[in-house]
């Protein structure tokens, strides 16, 4: 499975990166563990409301939001806990 960010996520990973760099890391890790293998245990749920299509990925105290799209993981936001479903 191929893995892309939208501009917005990798904006977003780029700045957790300055400021906690082992975050970063263990979000990179975790996208990258679901991608080897999806039908392994990660907790992964299917969003609902606006983010209807999506599902999202916990990663410590970060939410990555994406969807599946055939062989292709769309990473289109990558934020805290406290801010993950709010706009």
């Amino acid at each position: 499975m191929e893995i892309r960010y939208s501009e917005k996520a990798d904006k977003q990973l780029k700045k957790i990166c300055k400021g906690d760099k082992r975050s970063a890391i263990m979000i990179i890790k975790a996208i990258e563990s679901y991608v080897k293998n999806p039908h392994g245990y990660f907790d992964v749920k299917v969003l609902k409301g606006k983010y209807g299509e999506f599902k999202r990925l916990r990663a410590g105290n970060y939410r990555i939001i994406f969807e599946e799209d055939n062989q292709i993981m769309l990473i289109y936001e990558i934020k805290h806990r406290q801010e993950a479903y709010h706009d």
